[in-house]
């Protein structure tokens, strides 16, 4: 598996690509871990989604039963590699960790590439 940080700036489609990826899963759902520093806040429960808004600067998890909200993220690392994502980690102000780890690679939807005409 390959990491990779995010630019800011891609957050909110990236989020919004894995939460499609969700939706779009016909089987069983799929699970995720949460820790947060050192503690583990849920372990292999239902993962429902994950979003960023910018306006609020909060990056959301929600899981079955648990929604964690990451106030002020600074950092934004993905864990992925040719079969789909299976981790991410957000870094807070603080320095805080926010780790999810999935129980199986998540794709996310191919997006469409702009073609841009040159005149």
């Amino acid at each position: 598996m390959a990491l990779r940080k995010l630019d800011k700036s891609e957050w909110q489609a990236f989020c919004d690509h894995l939460s499609k990826a969700l939706l779009g899963n016909d089987s069983d759902a799929a699970n995720a871990s949460l820790t947060v520093g050192e503690e583990v806040a849920a372990e292999w429960v239902p993962l429902l989604g994950v979003a960023f808004d910018p306006r609020s600067d909060s990056f959301d998890i929600a899981l079955g039963g648990l929604e964690h909200r990451v106030r002020k993220p600074e950092t934004l690392y993905v864990d992925e590699g040719s079969s789909g994502v299976v981790a991410l980690e957000v870094i807070d102000g603080g320095g805080v960790r926010h780790g999810l780890r999935f129980d199986r690679p998540l794709k996310p939807p191919v997006t469409p590439r702009l073609r841009v005409k040159r005149v």
